[in-house]
């Protein structure tokens, strides 16, 4: 298994990163998951600054997506709704943001202007009823708009 695949870098954390990884892969921000598990809220942000260490990621759809990839199953809020019908433009856009791409990214890939992107991201992420782009990728991966073996990165 070569070293960057994403069980082999999940191998790099501790038991605690690994737990407050997959509460960040639910979608959860700091001071849930400092409710969630008991611990102050800067302490999850050292062990989140660990983990992006470690793994050498540091936008959270991006450690969503990487702990999906290895085989945590996302939780997030909002997962036992209705799943909406997304475009192809959609699940490459959700792609984009579990790759850690901004508005200008997804503008730049999807050949629209910034304002346009940024709109769409939105409209995207409300569609699905996702509070930001780390819970639209949770809710992805629980529905399945992604899966183990292509993850985000098709």
């Amino acid at each position: 298994m070569p070293v960057h695949s994403p069980p082999a870098l999940l191998s790099l954390l501790t038991p605690r990163e690994t737990e407050v990884l997959g509460l960040v892969a639910d979608g959860l921000g700091n001071s849930e998951i400092a409710a969630r598990i008991g611990l102050a809220e800067d302490t999850i942000k050292g062990y989140l600054r660990s983990i992006r260490t470690k793994l050498g990621m540091s936008r959270r759809p991006v450690l969503a997506d990487m702990a999906c990839r290895a085989g945590h199953a996302a939780r997030p809020k909002g997962a036992e709704a209705v799943r909406p019908e997304v475009s192809d433009a959609e699940k490459t856009t959700l792609r984009l943001l579990a790759q850690g791409a901004g508005a200008r990214e997804v503008a730049k890939a999807q050949l629209m202007s910034h304002h346009t992107a940024k709109k769409h991201n939105r409209q995207l992420l409300d569609k699905m009823g996702a509070s930001d782009a780390v819970h639209g990728v949770s809710l992805a991966w629980s529905w399945q708009f992604f899966n183990a073996d292509e993850g985000a990165r098709a």
